[in-house]
């Protein structure tokens, strides 16, 4: 496929937005696709109508995709129309009328505190291995990390000292954190048994990370053997902690900061989590309050009865 000179004047702009690799390859495949099913050939981008964008996210829609995935199949081709428009590559937006699939907003899943502790006796550190890997799922959850943030932390974003943790996040942006003591302790162990000086978390070479996609396949193995089942990711451990602050009376600005946030508005999403755990957990509570005060009732009954001789 030929590399039109508008697309890399937009993956130019997308770097300087401090969009990630990750992100900016996900923008190139779909317009790639499009590019692909309009049979750009030796034409330019600019020449793409409105009508080929409406029959190539129909070809979308089609295929089966899901309502999600073909959302942001448009948005993706909507910023690249938008930006070739504010450049003055294009006079009119072809996409300006492309309307995007509705898409129901599901909340993120979290996990139970008993769930979470379940998991980690899943991963006890038994071995050299298990013990990496209990640490870096340790980290996941206490400092509501990325797996890409994870996975690419330095020893030298760790001060054992102060109790902190350097983290880089999405548009390269920091955020320092505080350590639990005994996650600092096991990290300290960590780092020392395995002679740590480049990377915390080193993959198949010193000088590389480990990648995500290991890791998410072995909290997959963990997440069974603890019965959570295979909808729970690594990414479930952000969720969780989320909630579990919010429930335990940490400022929403704590947690926005904690997990990175630009908006405060994406972490609103998860006080509606916390309230509906918050709303289980004394429903149940209640249940069990409701049984044992029922069982000292039926107790007197029939204590009174045996004093009384009545049955």
């Amino acid at each position: 496929m030929r590399v039109h000179p508008e697309f890399s004047d937009f993956v130019a702009y997308l770097r300087l937005k401090n969009l990630s690799a990750r992100t900016i390859t996900e923008y190139g495949k779909v317009l790639h696709a499009l590019f692909s099913h309009v049979g750009l050939d030796g034409s330019s981008p600019k020449e793409i109508t409105s009508a080929q964008l409406r029959d190539y996210v129909a070809s979308l829609q089609q295929r089966g995709l899901a309502a999600k995935t073909v959302s942001n199949h448009v948005l993706i081709i909507k910023r690249f129309f938008g930006f070739l428009s504010e450049e003055g590559h294009i006079a009119e937006d072809p996409s300006r009328r492309l309307p995007r699939p509705k898409v129901g907003k599901r909340l993120p899943r979290a996990l139970t505190i008993t769930q979470v502790q379940d998991l980690f006796a899943a991963c006890e550190a038994e071995t050299r291995l298990q013990r990496r890997d209990n640490v870096f799922f340790q980290l996941l959850y206490a400092c509501g990390l990325r797996l890409s943030e994870a996975s690419n932390i330095r020893v030298e974003d760790i001060d054992l000292g102060e109790g902190t943790i350097r983290v880089v996040g999405k548009g390269d942006k920091e955020r320092r954190l505080y350590l639990k003591p005994n996650l600092l302790q096991s990290l300290g162990e960590y780092i020392a048994e395995n002679e740590l000086r480049t990377y915390l978390f080193p993959g198949r070479g010193p000088d590389k990370p480990v990648t995500g996609r290991n890791m998410g396949g072995r909290f997959r193995e963990y997440a069974r053997v603890a019965g959570l089942g295979d909808r729970v990711t690594p990414h479930t451990l952000r969720h969780s902690i989320a909630v579990h602050y919010l429930i335990n009376g940490a400022p929403i600005t704590f947690v926005q900061g904690a997990l990175g946030h630009e908006s405060l508005a994406t972490t609103g999403i998860y006080t509606q989590l916390a309230d509906q755990t918050a709303r289980q957990i004394t429903l149940n509570t209640g249940t069990a309050i409701w049984q044992y005060e029922a069982g000292l009732h039926n107790r007197a009954e029939a204590a009174l009865a045996r004093t009384t001789g009545r049955h």
